[in-house]
This record gives structure tokens, C-alpha cells and sequence, in this order.
């Protein structure tokens, strides 16, 4: 158990900083690498987190997970339509990443230090 939620906990993070770099490479600019690499891993950290509270809490809360997805959905689309007047699909899917992105890694921080927290002091 122990060596899975390290492996969970680690590997979003380092597959964020492997992908900047990569972007970085590729692209000009370092807004359009972060921009890139947040893209890329708004999914990580979405499946990192189910696995976590699966490790943590013994249920998958996948149905909980999607509810919040398609909130952070409906924000987006409320979002650009305050702002622009109008739904442009492609900037309301691009809102959505970078919404799905802060949220899902807060709350794979959080579940780290929970799970850590839990592990130095309630373990045997």
C-alpha cells in the first residue's frame, strides 16, 4: 500500500514537469509550454485522484469525480458566456482543462498530505 500511493502521489507531479519541459522545447514561449502541460495533464491528476481516494478511503468515488467534471464543465460554459456573449466550443473545452487542472491538483495535494499525515500517525 505503502509503495502504490508513493507511486501515485509522485507521478502526476513528474509527468507535469516532463511535459513542460517538453513543451518548452517545442514551443516558443513558456506561457504556451504551461498552457501545453497543463492540458496534458488535467487527466493525470483527475485519475490520479480517484486512485488516491481508492487507496485511501477503499471506495472508487468515480461517480462523485464525473459529477464534479461536468460542474467544472458548467462553470466553464457560465464563465464564457458572461464574458463573451457567445459559446466558442473550443475555448469553453480549453476553460474547462485549466478549471479541472487547479482543481484535481489541489485536491491531489491535499490527499497527499492527508495520506501522509495519516500514515506517520495512525499507522503501527
Amino acid at each position: 500500500m505503502t509503495f502504490t500511493f508513493l507511486l501515485i502521489a509522485a507521478l502526476p507531479f513528474l509527468f507535469f514537469v516532463f511535459t513542460y519541459m517538453l513543451f518548452q522545447k517545442w514551443t516558443t514561449t513558456k506561457k504556451r509550454a504551461w498552457r501545453g502541460a497543463i492540458h496534458l495533464s488535467a487527466l493525470i491528476f483527475v485519475l490520479a485522484v480517484h486512485l488516491l481516494l481508492k487507496a485511501l478511503f477503499g471506495n472508487g468515488y468515480i461517480g462523485w469525480s464525473i459529477v464534479m467534471l461536468l460542474s467544472l464543465m458548467a462553470l466553464s460554459c457560465i464563465i464564457q458566456y458572461k464574458t463573451r456573449e457567445e459559446l466558442e466550443s473550443g475555448k469553453i473545452f480549453k476553460g474547462f482543462l485549466r478549471l479541472s487542472f487547479l482543481t484535481f491538483a489541489f485536491t491531489h495535494a491535499l490527499l497527499v498530505v492527508y495520506g501522509l499525515m495519516n500514515y506517520v500517525f495512525f499507522s503501527a
